[in-house]
């Protein structure tokens, strides 16, 4: 059905969306992670899980790697300099996926909010959020690739036969976990950290829809949001006290929406009411059994009991959680809570019932045990509902739409591309570095051509400040230019990223549209670089290789460097296969106009996003 391949961590769920889709899987390991609790997982542990991945990422050719709760973010040493550390799926050109279904503070427990923070920036990791409370407050926040993704049921044969009520052995039943301790007798918490979420919690009493965010920031104005003019220490400093205000709040939901009918329904109806899965004796002296052995088990449970109730946990303000679908996959009827994006998922009153408060709550346990064909009626309808629209296959196919992802649009070099450069090209001269943003190319061109005379170009104030501070120590000569077709002033787009700066606008829906926006303007010098070589006395036979990554500029480039192209070794530049800049050159135009001037591609290299450009390098014949 398609030529995708994904990398895919061990989660139960994603493996038989893949099934379902026949889309080629690759196994990736996270041995050295927490089966148990990979929220715990710390940094250590995540960078010996890089040390194993990296090597299996070099040829297992995936499109995307794929995980729930941020598993698959992993580490490598930086091998310029060992005490820092990279993400794994950036080091590998490999776009992650990670599908959060508790809120990233709790994913990222193990490493501690402010390196979470800063991994978050990546702009080639995708986090797909259940909850779209928490998808808005992240982009709020400033976290790029942020999208909503709701939960779904799993890909399994479910029984699909009607059910006899007769046959139905639980009047009432609820299966999940008591969750929080955060109001156990012997806890001891601050009466200063309880004042934002019992605000919050105030205002939702009247205001249902209302959330945290909305409660802290736009309500009481308990704390400043997010500038685009703050530096990431300001974003970080702001972010912290938000999360840490909201500790309390995501607390009480626990009790909000789902503790208090437990105990509720516990007391009310004693044993006909059955209570499955583990802490309410420890937590309250209730008596539960213990989880299901089987999945099988847990499935026909949903089909065994009159009334399967839901109850949402405390990482949700407004989203809808795995039971909702599940109960309704294997058939069964499902009372739940009403909560803000259940209308938008199901058709309530036909597919599922809904209760707002304890006096509810028992209403329609009575009316539904007393109404069997009604109640057989609506759990008909919600199978068939999320059967055909709500397995975690549908939600694959949106990841796939999201990531654009289709057959490759070109054969990809196994190597490295400086390696490369290097084999062909042993020595050189001249280098120009053109699109150095803050020295990342530089530093690597001077390692690879330790004698060279190397010029790197970045027109963008702030960018060029930390390239000209950088080489200082490296002995390459920085120059405040763009380069481009003709001499003279012009005005760059400042985007979010600053690697993304670029002379063109965005194309309208471009597939970098969610990670890139355009935050700003400056006017800079453009010069040619065959006008820049003489005026600066450099003999365009000198100049062996020339680096270009100018966002879609490349051909403008190009064209105002034609003397220099007529003796020049390598060229290596970033190429697009989709339209991302307005009115860039693709790759077909690029590599005519390379050809045309005597080069042949000898290599292309995968981006972080494979699918939509990469690094070629040109040779000349």
């Amino acid at each position: 059905m398609t030529t995708t391949r994904i990398g895919l961590f061990p989660q139960g769920w994603w493996k038989g969306a893949c099934d379902a889709l026949e889309i080629d899987v690759v196994d990736l390991p996270t041995q050295s992670m927490s089966e148990a609790s990979p929220y715990s997982a710390n940094i250590g542990s995540r960078l010996a899980n890089g040390q194993t991945l990296a090597p299996l990422l070099r040829d297992d050719n995936s499109s995307f790697m794929l995980d729930n709760g941020g598993t698959g973010l992993a580490f490598l040493r930086n091998l310029e300099a060992q005490t820092d550390l990279q993400m794994l799926h950036e080091t590998a050109g490999r776009l992650l996926c990670s599908h959060f279904v508790d809120p990233l503070t709790t994913a990222f427990q193990g490493i501690g909010w402010e390196a979470a923070w800063q991994c978050l920036q990546s702009e080639s990791w995708l986090k797909a959020v259940w909850d779209r409370a928490q998808v808005i407050e992240l982009q709020r926040f400033g976290v790029p690739g942020v999208v909503h993704l709701p939960m779904a049921a799993p890909n399994r044969a479910y029984d699909t036969s009607p059910i006899d009520p007769a046959k139905q052995l639980q009047q009432a039943s609820f299966v999940g976990a008591q969750n929080t301790s955060y109001f156990s007798s012997n806890a001891s918490v601050a009466t200063g950290s309880l004042f934002a979420g019992t605000l919050a919690t105030a205002l939702r009493s009247g205001s249902p829809q209302s959330t945290f965010y909305e409660a802290y920031h736009d309500w009481y104005g308990l704390g400043l949001p997010v500038a685009q003019e703050d530096d990431q220490a300001t974003r970080l400093q702001k972010t912290i006290a938000y999360f840490n205000a909201k500790l309390f709040f995501n607390a009480s939901l626990c009790l909000q929406n789902r503790d208090r009918y437990v105990i509720f329904l516990k007391r009310k109806m004693g044993d006909t009411f059955h209570l499955i899965g583990r802490g309410w004796d420890t937590a309250y002296g209730l008596s539960a059994q213990a989880p299901f052995p089987s999945a099988d088990a847990y499935f026909e449970h949903f089909r065994s009991s009159a009334v399967n109730l839901n109850f949402v946990n405390g990482n949700a303000e407004t989203g809808l959680n795995m039971r909702h679908f599940e109960i309704t996959a294997a058939g069964g009827f499902m009372l739940c809570q009403d909560q803000p994006e259940l209308a938008e998922l199901f058709d309530v009153g036909r597919e599922c019932a809904v209760f707002r408060d304890e006096v509810e709550l028992a209403q329609k346990i009575d009316y539904y045990l007393a109404h069997p064909d009604e109640r057989m009626e609506i759990a008909r309808a919600g199978q068939a509902r999320t059967l055909s629209q709500h397995m975690f296959s549908h939600r694959l196919e949106k990841i796939l739409q999201w990531t654009g992802l289709k057959k490759l649009p070109v054969e990809y070099s196994t190597g490295n591309l400086w390696e490369t450069c290097r084999a062909i090209l042993p020595e050189a001269d001249v280098v120009l570095d053109c699109g150095a943003n803050v020295g990342q190319t530089a530093e690597s061109l001077r390692n690879l051509y330790p004698s060279s005379e190397i010029h790197s170009f970045e027109p963008v104030r702030e960018a060029f400040d930390s390239l000209a501070e950088k080489c200082k120590s490296i002995k390459v000569n920085p120059i405040k230019k763009a380069v481009g077709d003709k001499n003279g002033k012009a005005v760059i787009n400042l985007t979010h990223s600053s690697e993304a700066h670029s002379l063109l606008g965005f194309e309208a829906g471009n597939p970098c549209a969610q990670w890139t926006r355009i935050t700003g303007q400056e006017e800079i010098d453009v010069c040619t670089l065959d006008s820049w070589c003489k005026d600066n006395d450099i003999s365009p036979k000198r100049v062996d290789l020339i680096k270009l990554d100018v966002q879609g500029s490349e051909l403008q480039a190009l064209h105002g460097a034609k003397e220099l192209l007529r003796s020049a070794r390598l060229v290596t530049l970033e190429v697009s296969f989709v339209p991302m800049y307005k009115d860039s050159p693709l790759l077909n135009e690029i590599d005519g106009f390379m050809t045309q001037n005597g080069y042949e591609r000898a290599a292309i290299f995968p981006s972080d996003q494979p699918h939509n450009w990469g690094d070629a390098l040109y040779a000349k014949k």
